[in-house]
C-alpha cells in the first residue's frame, strides 16, 4: 500500500513539475495537475491537502534527484579525491541543466513575488553541506587548508552560480565536463595562493566549526553522514555479520532517501545493525535523528 501511495506522488509531483515549467506554479491550479495525471481533484487531495504542500514536496523531490547521484558517487571508493570532486561538480550541474525550465520559471515567480527567503529545508541543508566541503577540502590540499573553508566554499558558491547563469541564458558551446573541470583547477590555484601567501582568514575558523557541528542546536552528523561514517568503520571487515550489515546500511540510506522513509522499515533495519559491536557508537545517534528513540531528533515521521 505504502508503495502504491509513493508511486501516486511521485505521478503528481511530475506532473506538476511539468505543468510549472511551462506555466508556473501561481497559473497552476490543482484541476490542471490532477487532469494531467487522469485523477480527479478530490483524489488529488487525498494524496497533497494543499498546493503548498505538493509545492514543498516537488521541490524536495528535485532536491533529491540531485543529491542521491552525489551521494552515490560519495561512496565511489576506487577515485581519487580531485576525480571525485570534478565528477561530482559535473552531476551537480548536469542535473541543474535538465531541470532548467523549471528551475528558471520557478526563480522568475519568486522574483516576481519579491520573495528572497531561502527555503527552510533548503537552510537545513546547509550545514551538512558545509561540513562535506570542509572534508573534501581536507582530503585534497590536508590540515593547512581548514582555516580557509569558508573562502573556499564562497569562491566554489559563486563560481557555481556563475556556471549556471551561463547555461540558463547562454547558449555556449562548452560541455558540463569542462565546467566541472575548470572549478576545479580554480580552486587549486585559489587553495595554492591561500597556503602560500597564509592570510588572515576571512571567517574564523572557529566560526566554521561552531556551524558543522551545532549550528542552531542541530546535531553534529545528520542521518546519512552518520550512515557513511558507520559503513567506514566495517568496511574490509569481510566477515559475513559485517557484509550484512553494510547491505542493511545501504537499504537503510535508500530508505530514508525516500519520499516517504517507511518506519517499520527503518526500525528492522537498525535492529538489525544493533546486532553488530562495530557500530554501537553512531547507531543511537542515529536512531534519535530518524525518530527511534525517545532522544531528541529530527524525528522524520
Amino acid at each position: 500500500m505504502t508503495e502504491k501511495i509513493n508511486e501516486k506522488k511521485e505521478q503528481i509531483i511530475k506532473a506538476a513539475m511539468q505543468l510549472f515549467a511551462v506555466k508556473g506554479s501561481s497559473s497552476t491550479s490543482m484541476q490542471d495537475i490532477a487532469e494531467l495525471c487522469g485523477i480527479s481533484k478530490g483524489s488529488l487531495y487525498l494524496v497533497f491537502k494543499s498546493k503548498e504542500e505538493l509545492e514543498r514536496s516537488l521541490y524536495i523531490y528535485c532536491f533529491r534527484m540531485i543529491s542521491d547521484p552525489l551521494l552515490r558517487e560519495e561512496r565511489e571508493t576506487e577515485k581519487p579525491p580531485r576525480d571525485k570532486l570534478r565528477s561530482q561538480i559535473e552531476i551537480l550541474l548536469q542535473h541543474v541543466y535538465e531541470l532548467r525550465e523549471f528551475l528558471q520559471r520557478g526563480f522568475q515567480e519568486l522574483a516576481s513575488q519579491g520573495r528572497t527567503e531561502m527555503p527552510e529545508w533548503l537552510k537545513r541543508s546547509t550545514v551538512p553541506i558545509l561540513g562535506w566541503a570542509r572534508g573534501r577540502l581536507e582530503a585534497l590540499y590536508g590540515e593547512e587548508i581548514l582555516p580557509y573553508t569558508g573562502e573556499l566554499c564562497l569562491f566554489a558558491r559563486g563560481m557555481i552560480h556563475s556556471y549556471i547563469w551561463v547555461i540558463f541564458t547562454h547558449n555556449l558551446p562548452v560541455p558540463i565536463s569542462r565546467f566541472a573541470g575548470h572549478l576545479v583547477d580554480m580552486l587549486d590555484i585559489a587553495a595554492e595562493g591561500l597556503m602560500s601567501r597564509a592570510p588572515q582568514p576571512l571567517i574564523p575558523a572557529a566560526m566554521i566549526e561552531n556551524w558543522t557541528e551545532q549550528r542552531g542546536g542541530a546535531p553534529r552528523h545528520n542521518p546519512i553522514q552518520l550512515i557513511k561514517q558507520m559503513r567506514l568503520r566495517i568496511a574490509g571487515a569481510g566477515s559475513p555479520q559485517h557484509e550484512e550489515a553494510l547491505e542493511a546500511l545501504n537499504l537503510l540510506e535508500n530508505e530514508l532517501l525516500s519520499l516517504q522513509p517507511r518506519k517499520p522499515i527503518l526500525q528492522g533495519l537498525t535492529l538489525l545493525l544493533r546486532q553488530n559491536s562495530l557500530l554501537a557508537q553512531e547507531l543511537p545517534e542515529l536512531e534519535a535523528q530518524i525518530g527511534l528513540s525517545s532522544h531528541p531528533s529530527c524525528d522524520l515521521f
